[in-house]
């Protein structure tokens, strides 16, 4: 069995993976690194861990002890290279790219074998192009919808009342304006790129993936977009591949 950690910006995602099949056995969310480390995973041993973080290196290393300590085994991390599962960056730092982005975009790349635009939306909102090559073009950073609306709570008189919604339409009161003008701004932002794309006659394929994946879609006009919630995961297979040890 292999088992696989995605220790994102606010939760850590976990699942199992048949070593002969690939196919998932079981999988899970941990609201923090205190949950996962009480969890019954303790009493497994899997034949490879591997993971992403992209939290502070003291939980990453935390996270690491505990698996080499507890599990028996090393987790390998991914980490950014220049070129992985045929996609490469144009980072001139590629520490500065958060690893997250990096598996996603492999393993969207990988999945439709072409062009695409790899939307995260979660803690941050991330953007990303890649080319029928796999070259990664560049994309967008901007904060999520929670981020958003908190900012506005922070800075200015706003309070809200309620906290979620997932409409685009005009607000009538200032909850609704605030929430739906979050969404529908990141909307807005993703048809602007496809828009973009399509004035030089790319049509790439939509990936969407992170806890407000669905909000996203539900507000977008644009057809054909697919949501994957375990894209991050799906990368490691390629950065950090199963090799049989004793």
């Amino acid at each position: 069995m292999i088992l696989e950690f995605d220790a994102g910006n606010t939760r850590i995602k976990w699942r199992q993976l048949s070593v002969e099949s690939g196919l998932v056995l079981d999988e899970g969310v941990f609201a923090d690194l205190d949950a996962m480390l009480a969890s019954p995973l303790a009493d497994t041993r899997p034949l490879q861990v591997r993971m992403c973080s992209v939290r502070s290196a003291e939980l990453t290393e935390r996270l690491r002890q505990w698996s080499a300590v507890v599990l028996g085994r090393e987790a390998e991390l991914a980490v950014v290279t220049r070129s992985c599962g045929g996609v490469s960056n144009q980072y001139d730092d590629m520490s500065r790219m958060g690893a997250d982005r990096w598996l996603g975009m492999i393993a969207a790349y990988n999945r439709i074998q072409g062009a695409c635009v790899v939307v995260d939306a979660g803690t941050a909102l991330t953007i990303d192009v890649v080319s029928a090559s796999g070259l990664h073009e560049g994309g967008y950073i901007l904060p999520g919808r929670r981020m958003m609306t908190s900012s506005l709570e922070a800075n200015t008189a706003i309070r809200l009342r309620h906290i979620d919604s997932d409409a685009v339409d005009l607000g009538n009161d200032t909850d609704a304006a605030v929430l739906h003008g979050a969404l529908a701004s990141q909307v807005a932002l993703v048809e602007w790129v496809l828009e973009r794309l399509s004035l030089d006659n790319r049509m790439p394929r939509i990936i969407l993936t992170g806890g407000d994946a669905d909000a996203l879609l539900a507000g977008m006009t644009t057809p054909g977009a697919e949501i994957i919630p375990s894209l991050v995961l799906d990368g490691l297979a390629y950065a950090c591949p199963y090799t049989h040890t004793p």
